[in-house]
């Protein structure tokens, strides 16, 4: 067994050859042969995440459910033979990854509340930086009930797994839920397509889409590069400077271009 794995005893005895492949704020990933233990650090994310699998249709990918001796619960998934998504991946990866999201949007989810865009603004007001006021006026336009649907609304690069043969995954549904389905292609472009160059990335999110969307993508484009911003600025102040350039630098883009 690897020296690194925090697991009990009862775990790494049920599933002989345990390895570590990770973890993150929800829960430590190991895999077990054919199989994926997460490991969940607190009480009912196993249960919500195995709900968020079955509605977006990948039920099959549950093995079963499990409780340690110290209460930890653990989800066992089916291993996909893949690896996060690079830069090289992307453009042929899309099409697929853009096709699955379709069938996951039209999902039916209520509506989105009128206020939700205005209230996630509002949280962002400690940033101060008049450099960000028009794009604080841009994402004013991703307000308004609009129709839901069902979103992973986690798509950055590491939650995307391709394999050898092309196929590709998306995986860890902690955060999925209803929301206005041009955030999950926001998320999308920011976390993942962006690892291209600007002009490629926003080419390969607007490919396809209606042309009176794009209004709204654009205000969801630049609210999700703030919500970068600020994140940066509350959790990772050595970074702060370098990536709010970045980010800055990528919404500028999308305000140019679309």
């Amino acid at each position: 067994m690897n020296p690194s794995i925090d697991a009990s005893g009862w775990l790494v005895d049920r599933f002989p050859g345990l390895e570590r492949l990770g973890g993150g704020h929800h829960s430590l990933v190991y895999r077990a042969g054919n199989q994926v233990l997460k490991v969940y650090h607190q009480r009912g994310v196993a249960s919500l995440e195995r709900k968020n699998l079955e509605t977006a249709g990948l039920a099959s990918l549950v093995v079963s459910q499990l409780s340690l001796p110290d209460g930890r619960e653990v989800l066992v998934l089916r291993y996909f033979p893949g690896r996060p998504a690079v830069a090289a991946d992307l453009p042929g990866a899309v099409p697929a990854i853009r096709s699955f999201l379709d069938q996951l949007h039209a999902r039916p989810a209520g509506l989105v509340p009128a206020d939700k865009v205005a209230e996630r603004l509002r949280s962002f007001s400690p940033l101060l930086d008049p450099a960000l006021l028009p794009l604080f006026e841009a994402a004013e336009a991703a307000g308004g009930a609009v129709p839901a649907g069902f979103c992973h609304l986690d798509l950055w690069a590491d939650n995307i797994l391709i394999a050898e043969d092309g196929r590709v995954m998306i995986v860890d549904w902690v955060r999925a839920g209803p929301e206005d389905p041009l955030r999950d292609l926001a998320l999308l472009k920011t976390g993942t397509l962006d690892l291209l160059p600007a002009d490629q990335s926003l080419e390969l999110i607007v490919a396809g889409l209606p042309v009176h969307l794009l209004p709204r993508l654009r205000a969801h484009l630049v609210l999700t590069y703030l919500h970068d911003i600020y994140w940066l600025y509350r959790n990772d102040s050595d970074q702060y400077r370098a990536q709010f350039q970045d980010k800055l630098a990528r919404a500028r883009h999308v305000l140019a271009a679309l």
